[in-house]
C-alpha cells in the first residue's frame, strides 16, 4: 500500500531525515512519537511532496516518485492520493465550514457544485458540525475548525491520510472531541500516519507505534511492545520523560 524507501532531507548542512525505511499496509493506524525537532513533521510532509525529499522512493498504491528524478504528474498524482491535517487547522478564512470542505472536491475532484454541496453537508454531519455549515472560522472553537480539516481531508476519498500533530494548538479542554473523529475513522480502517504528543491517544488507536529521534526511526513496534517494553535506551528515555515510565 505504502513503501518509502531512503528518504532523505537536509536543509542546508542541516540532515533532517537520515534515510528513512517504512512500509503501511492498507488500513493500518501508524502514529510516530518522539521530540520536538526529531524530523517528524517533515517526514509527513516529505510524503506529498509538501517539503521535496533530496533522496528517496516513495509509493502510495499505484503511484510511485523518486525524488532523484520525480515528474511532475508522479507528484500530482502522490498529493491526489494524500490529505494533510495540519496543527494549525489551515481553513481558508474567508470561506464557510460547507464552502472549505467543498473546496477540493470542486478544485481537485472536479465534482460539480450540488455534488460538492451534498458530500460536504454529509461529512459535516460525520464529524457532528452539521449546523455550522454556514459560520467562518473565526466563529468556530480551534476543536470545530480542526474538525471540519479533517472532514476537507476525508472529502477527497485520499489512501492516506496524514496528521501532523493535531491537537497540538488546541486547548486542553478541546482535544477529546478530535481525538473522537480520528478514533471513529480508526475504526473504519482509514489508512492513517499521525504524528502526535498525546501517548495515551497513541496507545489506544495506533496498529503500529514508531519512535523517531534525530532524522531516524530508532524503533517501531505495537502500542504494548513500545509503550511497555522498549527495546532502546533512547526510547525508554523519551517514554520516562513524557510519561514518567
Amino acid at each position: 500500500m505504502i513503501n518509502i524507501k531512503n528518504l532523505r532531507k537536509s536543509f542546508n548542512n542541516l540532515d533532517v531525515l537520515k534515510g528513512i525505511d517504512l512500509s503501511i499496509k492498507k488500513g493500518e493506524v501508524v502514529v510516530i512519537i518522539g521530540p520536538s525537532g526529531s524530523g517528524k513533521s517533515t517526514f509527513l510532509r516529505c510524503i506529498n511532496y509538501l517539503e521535496t525529499p533530496n533522496e528517496g522512493l516513495i509509493e502510495i498504491g499505484d503511484v510511485s516518485v523518486n525524488a532523484s528524478n520525480p515528474a511532475k504528474d508522479g507528484i500530482k498524482m502522490l498529493r491526489k492520493s494524500t490529505a494533510m491535517v495540519f496543527q494549525n487547522y489551515n481553513l481558508f478564512k474567508n470561506k464557510t465550514a460547507l464552502e472549505n470542505i467543498m473546496e477540493p472536491l470542486v478544485a481537485t475532484k472536479k465534482m460539480n457544485k450540488n455534488e460538492a454541496i451534498e458530500k460536504a453537508e454529509e461529512l459535516l454531519r460525520v464529524v457532528g458540525l452539521y449546523d455550522k455549515k454556514t459560520n467562518y472560522p473565526s466563529t468556530l472553537s480551534g476543536g470545530q475548525q480542526q474538525r471540519i480539516g479533517i472532514a476537507r481531508a476525508m472529502a477527497v476519498n485520499p489512501e492516506v491520510i496524514l496528521f501532523d500533530e493535531p491537537t497540538s494548538a488546541l486547548d486542553p479542554e478541546l482535544v477529546g472531541e478530535v481525538l473522537n473523529v480520528i478514533r471513529d475513522l480508526a475504526k473504519k480502517h482509514m489508512t492513517m500516519i499521525i504524528v502526535t504528543h498525546e501517548m495515551a491517544f497513541a496507545r489506544e488507536v495506533a496498529d503500529r507505534v514508531i519512535f523517531m529521534d534525530k532524522g531516524d526511526i530508532i524503533e517501531e513496534g505495537s502500542p504494548e511492545d513500545i509503550f511497555t517494553n522498549p527495546k532502546e535506551e533512547r526510547t525508554r528515555k523519551f517514554l520516562n520523560q513524557i510519561i514518567g515510565k
